[in-house]
């Protein structure tokens, strides 16, 4: 029996080792690694901090994949070695006749001088207590919000946490003492969505009375400050969005190179080595503008969708399934209870289509949807 074996259970690797279940049911073994016992979705951190809801309400165990046919394993990853489709973890050896990488990029707050010690970083969901207690007692000043690297995870999720803050603060009537800024090192604040759409967002940003700031390297950061490369910022509550790297044992198995992602083909994210994939946040794809594919889990998810498709073809002998075709979407919540969602064609040249809806508390809903749909298709109810 020929057996798949999945590095990560995030979006990505948990769509892969689903789908694949589905197409091939007994007749292929899907083992699945993961470090940490629970998957919660990155929304959660935000939605924690301004009290929509809490992160363990989204979280579930992993050990329920294995009531799904899925072999889901809690082992920490201690070498790859691509060539032979193996692994080395804690507990042993594993190998394989495919090999999926699905590890996502890791935040790494220690490449911004001072920012884990003066800075709130909820990219991490250990830093979700420490802001929302931050949040609860703050009653006057100024919030900063500022992308102190790239790539991050999920290009929007800044403009997310600062609406949602500004709501917040709003619905508690604080808002009317409070400044809000929102900084980027970036040359507009959403170059994904083209100059078109990050005018919008600085609209929307306006209306709120929130400012921001483009073209702003972060050098450090110090008490009460964020120091940048042309001067200052001071404020009495700092929101950090750090770089992002892939974790350790992937940059050690030689996939990334001379870079430090993982390249590879884009409408078939093979890695170059024979029934190897990587896809999600751990790869780089260059599109036609040169801006890399965003990082975001839904991308990972519909990348896994194909993955799953073509090793099970392979394993059948079938028919090649199509490409993937660069597609996607994301919400953008602009407060509690209103969002936008927007679409990309990103393979399009020679620049991507992307399109933003209409700002709704429908789309808001879609979004919360987005969730639990997808909670219980991998996990039951």
């Amino acid at each position: 029996m020929a057996r798949t074996l999945i590095l990560g259970a995030g979006f990505g690797g948990i769509t892969v080792a689903t789908e694949l279940q589905q197409l091939l049911g007994e007749d292929h073994e899907i083992v699945l690694l993961d470090r940490g016992e629970h998957f919660a979705m990155g929304l959660r951190k935000l939605w924690d901090v301004v009290e929509i809801g809490t992160y363990e309400e989204g979280s579930r165990s992993r050990e329920l994949l294995n009531r799904r046919g899925v072999e889901f394993l809690r082992r920490e990853i201690t070498r790859i070695d691509p060539s032979s489709r193996s692994v080395e973890t804690d507990q042993g050896s594993l190998e394989a006749d495919y090999l999926v990488v699905a590890l996502g990029a890791e935040p790494r707050p220690d490449l911004v001088p001072g920012l884990a010690e003066h800075a709130h970083n909820v990219w991490d969901a250990k830093g979700v207590p420490g802001l929302k207690a931050a949040l609860a007692g703050f009653r006057q000043g100024h919030v900063a919000v500022v992308i102190a690297g790239v790539p991050y995870a999920c290009p929007p999720a800044p403009y997310e946490c600062t609406m949602l803050v500004d709501d917040h603060l709003r619905e508690r009537g604080v808002r009317d003492e409070t400044r809000i800024t929102v900084a980027t090192l970036q040359p507009m604040l959403l170059p994904n969505a083209g100059k078109e759409g990050s005018d919008w967002l600085a609209e929307q940003l306006t209306e709120r009375g929130i400012e921001f700031l483009v073209g702003r390297k972060v050098e450090r950061f110090e008490p009460g400050k964020v120091v940048f490369a042309d001067g200052e910022l001071e404020s009495d509550l700092m929101i950090a969005v750090p770089p992002h790297r892939v974790p350790a044992v992937v940059k050690a198995s030689g996939l990334t190179g001379d870079g430090e992602w993982i390249r590879v083909v884009p409408r078939t994210l093979e890695t170059g080595i024979e029934k190897v994939f990587a896809i999600g946040d751990v790869t780089i794809i260059k599109l036609a503008n040169g801006l890399p594919l965003p990082k975001a889990g839904v991308m990972a998810e519909l990348e896994g969708q194909r993955v799953a498709a073509a090793i099970a073809a392979d394993v059948q002998g079938a028919v090649i399934p199509p490409d993937f075709d660069g597609r996607g979407f994301c919400f953008m919540e602009m407060g509690k209870t209103q969002a936008t969602l927007i679409q990309g064609s990103f393979f399009a040249e020679p620049e991507p289509q992307v399109s933003l809806a209409d700002v709704s508390a429908e789309t808001a809903e879609e979004k919360r949807r987005f969730e639990s749909e997808r909670l219980a298709r991998w996990f039951g109810e």
